[in-house]
């Protein structure tokens, strides 16, 4: 898998910092992604590399963008 782009690794951190008690994943990153002005294209992409990291890995959604946010 390719590196993310900074901007959607941005995107994805700003989503794990500000999560609300209830959100699941795609809510907050979607929010996130609307926030600074990305479509829905850099939304999947953003998506895809957390999906796959955690499928991988087996590794719970929120943990596979805490990995793809720090690179590993």
């Amino acid at each position: 898998m390719a590196p993310l782009r900074e901007e959607l690794r941005s995107a994805l951190a700003a989503a794990l910092e500000k999560r609300r008690r209830d959100d699941t994943v795609e809510m907050a990153v979607g929010r996130e992604m609307r926030r600074m002005g990305l479509g829905y294209q850099d939304y999947l992409e953003a998506m895809e590399a957390v999906r796959e990291t955690a499928r991988r890995r087996g590794l719970p959604p929120w943990k596979a963008v805490e990995a793809v946010t720090e690179g590993r």
